[in-house]
């Protein structure tokens, strides 16, 4: 008789955020997304420009594309801004997944590629244990995000990103951080790379 052997159930942890989050912010992603893989957890992006960029870069650079996860709004390579394509593709040939969206990109009308990209959000947020994101002022994509995966009461933490920042370093504004009405902002006090992180506490 076989013996029956359980598949460990990997969980994937969605990092994104602003497509204008600063370059000073890269080595605090890729210390974010070094610790989550480090918790086992594998990890989740969106392929656009700014933060998404920066955790593909990230996954390369720790020689872990295997267990990292892209969430498209596009249906070809053309659709991602150009500047990703060449990390995408590199990321794809060291075993990195990546999951097509809906969006032809060019020759779509504006509204079929903004609904592509909110099925994009929506669909990382269903298939992620929790979510970590970099939100600077203005991100409407990543407060969508963030709406939804409140709505999911999962786990969840923010960074509110400063895009100015004193000797280009990462700096926080905790006035970025979204009112909801069921949630509680708390700042995370287990110091490292999660410094100036902010989780999120459901009170109804």
């Amino acid at each position: 008789m076989q013996k029956h052997v359980d598949t460990p159930v990997i969980k994937s942890l969605g990092i994104v955020g602003s497509r204008d989050l600063p370059m000073s912010w890269v080595a605090k992603v890729e210390a974010v997304v070094e610790d989550v893989l480090g918790r086992g957890y594998h990890v989740a992006t969106g392929g656009a420009l700014g933060t998404d960029h920066f955790v593909l870069e990230s996954l390369l650079v720790l020689g872990q594309a295997s267990k990292g996860i892209v969430h498209g709004a596009w249906k070809n390579m053309a659709g991602f801004p150009g500047p990703v394509r060449p990390t995408l593709r590199e990321f794809c040939e060291q075993g990195g997944t990546l999951r097509w969206g809906q969006s032809q990109g060019k020759g779509d009308n504006p509204n079929m590629v903004k609904v592509a990209l909110l099925m994009r959000n929506q669909r990382l947020v269903e298939a992620c244990y929790g979510v970590v994101a970099f939100l600077a002022a203005g991100s409407k994509g990543t407060l969508f995000t963030l709406g939804k995966a409140a709505s999911k009461r999962c786990p969840l933490v923010v960074f509110p990103a400063c895009a100015t920042a004193p000797a280009g370093k990462p700096a926080f504004d905790a006035r970025l951080l979204p009112a909801l009405s069921f949630v509680k902002w708390v700042p995370l006090r287990c110091g490292g790379c999660w410094s100036g992180a902010f989780k999120a506490v459901y009170i109804k």
